[in-house]
């Protein structure tokens, strides 16, 4: 007897395509190979996702959405405080999820204003940088930081951290709060009036 196969959603293809990366990478995503883990043709797929990368970006999404909602638990009390659990849940997030960080990372924030020819800009990670942005104004205009264009600031912030992420991935057993303590207090001290 054919037991019934559940009824095929986006929702339930991008569930199974984070899987997937989590457990053997993103390069190990094709349609077909995510197709045959769900029991369907990839012709059935593109019902849903036109591409891969329309399938990637749907994936990072999920990731996004994520770190976003880690940037905003806590109780901070300032804006200072929202850098400091921004920082620590971006690293976090690396090492708790690195598949899916670096997929996520193989796009860029539209908000970053550089002529590239390739089509990598994801409004996932534009309200991520957005999040960062926002409590660096927030802590300029609070006075905790010298009066400075906040984006400059911010793509300072962002490279910190994202280096600390990504050497956090590469080096298991790195202390990375003691190195977020010191980059992200480094330059919070620098930026201080």
């Amino acid at each position: 007897m054919n037991t019934p196969r559940p009824t095929l959603t986006g929702a339930g293809i991008v569930e199974e395509a984070i899987a997937l990366i989590r457990a053997r990478g993103v390069d190990a995503l094709s349609m077909r190979a995510l197709a045959t883990r769900i029991g369907v043709t990839a012709p059935a797929l593109y019902a849903h996702f036109t591409n891969r990368d329309a399938l990637l970006r749907a994936c990072a999404q999920i990731g996004y959405d994520e770190l976003d909602n880690r940037f905003r638990k806590g109780e901070p009390q300032s804006a200072i405080d929202m850098i400091w659990i921004s920082s620590r849940s971006y690293v976090d997030f690396a090492m708790e999820e690195p598949e899916l960080f670096a997929l996520m990372f193989m796009f860029r924030p539209d908000a970053i204003e550089i002529a590239v020819e390739a089509d990598i800009e994801h409004g996932g990670a534009t309200s991520v940088f957005d999040s960062m942005l926002q409590n660096l104004t927030d802590a300029i205009t609070a006075g905790d930081l010298r009066t400075a264009e906040p984006i400059s600031y911010a793509l300072a912030l962002w490279a910190a951290v994202h280096g600390i992420a990504t050497v956090a991935t590469l080096a298991p057993g790195l202390d990375t709060d003691a190195l977020v303590n010191d980059v992200v207090g480094g330059l919070i001290t620098g930026w201080s009036p």
